[in-house]
């Protein structure tokens, strides 16, 4: 394999490109032309682990066709990814059990590697069981759902089962959440129109 760090993350950039641009999913036409011109800017970031993303190799078993190349090469770069969480423990908004168990690499958005102002992309995985409670953004947000299961929820509505293979949108600033099943779930997820780093409000 080249070793060169922007070809590396230029092979993690097309997988996510082609994967949504590819997308038959009416939701997320809206979000295609902010991937399609994201910006020419690249900036080397350092890898950073958390125990969540041991979880992405096992995807593998558990994703639709269509995300199989998305996620190989996700798994072949996971040493090299950025992994992060938007919340801390010592802000009190999720419970300790999802800060346990989540993690997120971004690919696109304000701090790269790929720099963009217009959309933020990458992939976040949440273990089995865990509780995202009902929070809300500016940006409007798009759930793809590579692998595993959850039950999202929105507003006062019944929650619903949402797949492998489902894709989720979420308007802005309308209060969503979601519960994992026994499974582990995996998605690509899109912001556009909003601050792309907004910590989500919980009130």
């Amino acid at each position: 394999m080249d070793l060169n760090p922007q070809l590396q993350d230029k092979e993690l950039l097309d997988a996510l490109r082609d994967f949504t641009l590819n997308c038959p999913d009416t939701e997320i036409e809206r979000f295609k032309p902010g991937l399609r011109d994201w910006g020419s800017q690249w900036m080397e970031t350092p890898a950073k682990h958390l125990p969540v993303s041991d979880l992405l190799a096992h995807s593998l078993n558990h994703c639709t066709g269509d995300a199989q190349e998305l996620l190989q090469t996700f798994t072949r770069h996971n040493q090299r990814l950025r992994w992060e969480q938007s919340y801390r423990k010592q802000d009190g908004l999720v419970p300790d059990a999802m800060l346990a168990a989540y993690g997120f690499a971004e690919i696109i958005g304000l701090q790269g590697p790929f720099i963009s102002e217009r959309i933020r992309a990458g992939i976040a995985i949440w273990g089995p069981k865990v509780n995202y409670p009902q929070h809300h953004h500016q940006a409007e947000e798009i759930y793809a759902v590579l692998s595993g299961s959850a039950d999202f929820s929105f507003d006062n509505s019944a929650a619903q089962t949402r797949r492998a293979g489902d894709v989720v949108f979420v308007e802005s600033n309308r209060r969503h959440g979601f519960h994992t099943t026994d499974e582990s779930l995996m998605v690509l997820y899109l912001w556009q129109a909003g601050d792309l780093r907004q910590t989500s409000s919980f009130a």
